[in-house]
């Protein structure tokens, strides 16, 4: 299906291309952006009292978009590369083990289904005939609410859910919306590959703005793999974002019936379960100005206490294992006896230069369980800077 969904995708491009320089549309054009991005953290480990090192986000995108004529536009962003995760310790971070600021990833040389870092965050085609608009290609599933808005350039994962920080949410496939009732509301269907890479999911989405009040509801369909579950069976992703405009003032609420694998959050290792049952909460209030912004966030995650990953054939709780500092760790139901998992801090950004956002300096400050099978609370501090580039092509 996925090579399919490619050779389409790749397709249509090139259709529309052709169609484009047949007629000289005065609606096209296109960005291509270059974004940069540093970020420098510490953390205090509060159960062995030492502190830790992060390079955060540090990470380098390109984003290409833009439209090739009136109804067709087109978005591709690639993943570049990507920092590390957090260093235990703070001189580790600058020996020759991991090799500081320069101990990166590099998505395209493991560019996986299933791999949170992936070198094709997304690639698309959309056609929009009247109130209709179709797209086609790897693009975000229907879910998470408002918190998936942002581009993940934009984000600081240690002020994110933990769905956000270990869920696959692009995927190959096809979404058509419908916009009514005075473009004030928008009805999508959407087919994809599921977070596994093995099968189908089918996403329902609702995303309306009604005076100060804004949604964006949505309910996705995909068969459980769990190892527990033969055969799999179908499981549903409800994400009910809710937010609130008032002057400056921006408001969300955002709950999801689902939270990211705490395995992979522990571990470190690429997303083994992409969506586990429990409930996850995310609050913010921000505050917009132009020259600034400032916000306040919160974060609830908590799995199901009696049996997140299912039972075994026997009827007792399935048990995942991973290995840490070459030892194998069991997960076991009284490792989730204390959770949930929680997040909270206070972030901002200030854009220094004259008339643009192009330049942010961005810093957050908060508590954070960064491993959720460790049942303490961690303060942590990170400043960095994020810089757009955008070169218009056309």
């Amino acid at each position: 299906m996925k090579k399919f969904l490619v050779v389409c995708a790749a397709a249509m491009l090139c259709c529309s291309l052709v169609r484009a320089q047949e007629a000289e549309d005065a609606g096209s054009g296109a960005v291509l952006s270059i974004i940069p991005r540093l970020d420098v953290g510490a953390l205090y480990n509060v159960d062995n009292e030492s502190f830790g090192v992060s390079f955060g986000n540090t990470s380098l995108y390109t984003l290409f978009e833009g439209n090739i004529s009136e109804k067709w536009g087109f978005s591709l962003c690639n993943h570049w590369i990507q920092a590390d995760g957090w260093v235990p310790n703070f001189l580790d971070a600058f020996g020759p083990s991991t090799m500081g600021l320069y101990h990166l990833n590099i998505p395209f040389l493991k560019n996986q289904v299933n791999n949170a870092n992936n070198f094709v965050d997304w690639a698309y085609v959309t056609f929009s005939p009247g109130p209709f608009t179709f797209t086609l290609g790897k693009q975000v599933q229907l879910m998470g609410g408002f918190e998936y808005d942002d581009y993940d350039f934009d984000v600081n994962p240690l002020m994110a859910s933990s769905l956000w920080n270990s869920y696959t949410c692009y995927q190959w496939g096809l979404t058509a919306a419908w916009t009514m009732l005075r473009e004030t509301s928008t009805l999508s269907l959407q087919v994809t590959s599921d977070a596994w890479g093995r099968g189908v999911a089918v996403g329902l989405g609702w995303d309306g703005t009604y005076g100060p009040f804004s949604m964006k509801w949505s309910v996705l369909g995909y068969q459980n793999y769990l190892p527990t579950v033969s055969p799999a069976k179908l499981d549903f992703l409800v994400s009910l974002g809710n937010r609130v405009v008032w002057g400056p003032a921006t408001i969300t609420l955002d709950y999801m019936n689902a939270c990211g694998d705490p395995l992979a959050l522990a571990s470190g290792h690429s997303v083994l379960y992409p969506a586990i049952k429990g409930h996850t909460a995310v609050a913010s209030v921000v505050l917009d100005f132009p020259k600034w912004d400032i916000g306040l966030k919160g974060i609830v995650n908590e799995w199901n206490p009696a049996s997140p990953y299912g039972v075994d054939a026997n009827g007792d709780p399935f048990c995942p294992s991973y290995v840490a500092d070459d030892t194998v760790v069991t997960l076991i139901p009284d490792d989730f006896a204390d959770l949930p998992y929680l997040t909270a801090g206070l972030w901002g950004s200030w854009y220094p230069l004259r008339d643009s956002r192009d330049l942010r300096i961005q810093l957050a400050a908060g508590l954070s369980e960064i491993n959720p099978m460790q049942r303490y609370i961690s303060p942590f501090a990170t400043i960095g800077v994020t810089w757009n580039w955008n070169i218009n092509l056309w």
